[in-house]
């Protein structure tokens, strides 16, 4: 895996960004477009991309539909959806705090690899299908991130919404554990295309002590977010959602195989984390 670091203000927000699929019809280029402008409007703002950046669908394919594909403005290949990436993601380069591929681009690896052609033209770090990134200030490391593309779904199993919100979570608190990076205070994933965050529950817990006469009631407390082990009760978790609609606009006869598989609707859009005073203090939806 890779690990990137980087000195970074004690006050700033991250938008934390994967599935763009640039190539399809269904894709949803002006909400990306969206969210680069305000990374490029604020001034200590900042994002990475975990991945699928292109959907890279070729007629070899099962799933590749002549119908669905973007052909307009010469896009007509993996290649150029990449430089069109490229293109969009020019203005806020020196934002870009890390890129990483997914599956779509891992499958054309030994032909074309499309995360260090896009890394390379952006001059941004490339962090694998995987990476650590940590943000120093003035030489010392404030906190540390684990990010990845990821694989499978988050099973839900449940009729009830509120259930199924749940067994999400505990699937991506899951996901995200087994790794054994246990000194990052946020874990986030991309690939499922859901949206949603889990926040920190210790402060939800309540623990009682003694000081030799009575019994006290006091919540429990987060350790330093620069510890070498942290609790996986103090940490956030993320799931970065997509930009692919898993619909085709009417009128244009596209066939999207979101629609073919049955896939439920997802939100399009992002997550965006708010850092203060070098602790990262909140993570909330960004939908489009």
């Amino acid at each position: 895996m890779e690990l990137i670091y980087r000195e970074m203000p004690l006050d700033y927000e991250f938008f934390d960004m994967s599935d763009l699929h640039y190539g399809p019809l269904n894709h949803h280029r002006e909400a990306v477009l969206e969210v680069i402008e305000m990374v490029r409007k604020k001034r200590n703002r900042f994002l990475w991309v975990k991945g699928d950046a292109v959907d890279a669908i070729d007629p070899s394919d099962k799933r590749f539909a002549s119908v669905s594909v973007e052909i307009r403005n010469g896009w007509r290949n993996a290649q150029d959806h990449a430089d069109q990436v490229i293109k969009d993601f020019e203005p806020v380069r020196k934002k870009i705090l890390a890129w990483l591929i997914g599956n779509h681009e891992y499958k054309m690896i030994n032909t074309f690899n499309i995360g260090t052609h896009i890394c390379k033209q952006l001059r941004v770090p490339y962090g694998g299908v995987i990476c650590k990134f940590g943000a120093t200030h003035k030489g010392e490391v404030q906190h540390k991130f684990l990010l990845l593309h990821g694989n499978g779904s988050l099973p839900h199993g449940a009729k009830d919404p509120i259930q199924r919100e749940a067994n999400r979570k505990a699937a991506l608190k899951r996901k995200l554990d087994k790794l054994g990076h246990t000194d990052c205070i946020y874990k986030s994933l991309g690939h499922n295309h859901q949206l949603l965050f889990v926040e920190p529950t210790i402060h939800n817990e309540l623990m009682l002590t003694d000081d030799g006469k009575r019994l006290h009631q006091q919540y429990r407390y987060a350790v330093p977010q620069d510890s070498a082990y942290i609790p996986n009760d103090c940490c956030w978790y993320g799931s970065s959602g997509s930009f692919l609609k898993l619909y085709s606009d009417p009128g244009i006869g596209a066939i999207g195989y979101g629609e073919i598989a049955g896939y439920e609707p997802a939100e399009i859009g992002c997550l965006k984390g708010t850092v203060q005073g070098g602790q990262l203090v909140n993570i909330e939806k960004v939908v489009l």
